[in-house]
């Protein structure tokens, strides 16, 4: 019982701080918010559900879930980040363009 719960509240925080750390990032979060939402689930599921064998394996598969969903769009959301950022230090880097003036004749 107790590691469910454990491992429930450990997807709570880990969607909690990668909310902390999207910095605005819709991908990111997304994630940490199903991440936050299914941990709160396996919470609700181990508590309100009578049957304990059914409790622990509701919780076991929310929990496992959120899990994936969270990782998955934290991935997603830090490699949409580092090509933006490789695609600013490209763009900073390039010479500037000259203007074009039309030539005199």
């Amino acid at each position: 019982m107790w590691g469910s719960i454990t491992m429930a509240i450990a997807i709570v925080i880990a969607g909690g701080i990668t909310w902390w750390l999207a910095k605005g990032c819709a991908v990111t979060l997304t994630g940490a918010a199903g991440g936050i939402l299914g941990g709160v689930a396996a919470l609700l599921a181990l508590a309100l559900l009578v049957d304990p064998d059914v409790a622990f394996r509701v919780s076991a598969g929310l929990t496992g879930v959120a899990g994936v969903w969270l990782l998955a769009f934290a991935l997603a959301g830090g490699i949409r980040g580092q090509r933006l950022a490789r695609a600013e230090a490209a763009q900073a880097a390039a010479p500037p363009s000259l203007p074009s003036q039309p030539i005199a004749q």
